[in-house]
């Protein structure tokens, strides 16, 4: 899959004129803009933001819809979790209608300028300095020892400006680092008063916001398609101060379905929550849906016009905190854990918390993240296992005790059992060296 193709892309509806050009240090209106730095001001320029944008508030939508409910397994959230029928909404998504969502609680930040593509490259684990405008991908930002941080979505809206999609309990470290790292770069970073909508179960890129095929050309709107398991997603930035009036406008074609259906169809895709379905060792090889599951081959010299993956990391591009701990384990060796989906039984009646011990024999063999009642397959998770465990379960599962979770059984699931026995290909080149 490249990162053209139809599961990533982004159209924007308006040139998005209204943001500061390159080269303007001035404020932009309810948005976050960071001062550029000038080559006389140095690394120790302190920046110099506007009012930043709420995005730990509550949704107006939770007083908008009706039915609308904001509580989850005893956590408050500021979405809604389901508006009455969770597990129903969640079926009408993969059987009937597509589903509406709430996720107010991403956070829209602009890198913008004549140098932005080029400066994002060398702080991220994507590649993105031959990205072009209309194209969208994912990146991570890592410590430097390669363990993850932030991931967030990348779309390209024009040969100066791209707009990361950020998770709302990442956004400030991720806007600080970024705004630390300016220097004398001809960019500014920005976070702006943009609210989600996500569209689950059909391709709406061609449905403008009025419902007809034309979209609307009096806000700055954007959206980008892509897949979430076999399921087409669009994902809609709209106006906060508009996001009401866009609501009811989509509605027209789509149910609302609450946050718990989003996050189960999540969960049956492995697509992780960092922070929840990652700890603080977590590197991105342990995570399939960051690296992809079909490389193979030795990293390669960078080719400076190849564009960006469809996955968060791109093995083939230059320098970046993190690279050498990417590098290593893709040449050399496997991560110690893979991230899994997990079964669970439900006769406890209690989902377990985030960061509960996976145990085989009362042996501790991995942790759970998200966990959520799942429409289909009942109450699933995502968990971080050892992969000497996978092995085991894979060559010989009578070798394993039964997993246990808060003392009660969970069982990986089968499509997640297999062995990585491909060869390294800085093992064979190592090999090959000892033999001349």
């Amino acid at each position: 899959m490249t990162p053209h193709s139809s599961g990533l892309c982004l159209i924007p509806h308006l040139p998005y004129t209204s943001f500061t050009p390159a080269g303007n240090n001035g404020d932009v209106e309810n948005v976050t803009s960071a001062h550029t730095s000038s080559p006389n001001e140095g690394a120790d320029a302190v920046a110099s933001v506007s009012p930043a944008v709420d995005n730990g508030s509550p949704s107006p939508l939770l007083s908008h819809v009706p039915g609308a409910s904001n509580e989850a397994d005893g956590r408050t959230l500021n979405v809604a979790w389901h508006y009455g029928k969770p597990l129903v909404e969640q079926s009408r998504i993969t059987s009937s209608k597509p589903g509406l969502v709430d996720r107010w609680d991403r956070v829209a930040i602009l890198i913008s300028g004549e140098e932005a593509a080029k400066w994002l490259n060398t702080l991220i684990s994507q590649k993105v300095n031959a990205i072009r405008p209309g194209q969208a991908t994912w990146g991570l930002n890592l410590d430097i020892q390669g363990r993850i941080l932030q991931n967030f979505g990348i779309a390209c809206l024009d040969d100066s400006s791209l707009l990361l999609d950020v998770p709302g309990e990442q956004a400030d470290a991720l806007e600080d680092h970024l705004t630390k790292m300016i220097f004398w770069s001809q960019v500014t970073v920005q976070r702006l008063e943009l609210a989600q909508l996500t569209v689950l179960g059909e391709d709406f890129s061609a449905v403008g916001l009025s419902g007809s095929d034309q979209a609307r050309g009096d806000a700055m709107e954007s959206y980008r398609t892509r897949m979430l398991g076999d399921l087409p997603v669009t994902d809609y930035w709209v106006p906060r101060d508009q996001l009401l009036q866009r609501w009811d406008e989509l509605t027209q074609r789509a149910q609302p379905a609450g946050l718990m259906a989003y996050t189960a169809l999540r969960v049956q895709a492995r697509e992780p929550e960092v922070g929840f379905d990652t700890d603080e060792k977590t590197i991105p090889h342990e995570v399939p849906a960051f690296i992809g599951t079909d490389i193979s081959g030795a990293t390669q010299r960078e080719d400076i016009n190849a564009g960006p993956t469809a996955v968060a990391v791109h093995l083939n591009k230059g320098c970046y905190r993190g690279q050498e701990t990417v590098s290593r384990v893709h040449n050399l060796g496997r991560s110690p854990r893979v991230l899994v989906l997990l079964h669970l039984d439900g006769s406890k009646g209690s989902l377990p918390d985030v960061g509960a011990s996976v145990q085989a024999g009362g042996k501790v063999v991995g942790r759970v993240g998200t966990s959520v009642h799942d429409a289909d397959f009942g109450p699933i998770a995502l968990g971080l296992i050892k992969r000497s465990v996978l092995d085991k379960l894979a060559k010989d599962p009578s070798s394993v005790p039964p997993l246990t979770v808060d003392g009660v059984d969970t069982a990986v699931d089968p499509e997640d059992i297999r062995i990585d026995d491909s060869a390294r290909p800085g093992r064979q080149a190592i090999t090959a060296l000892r033999k001349n």
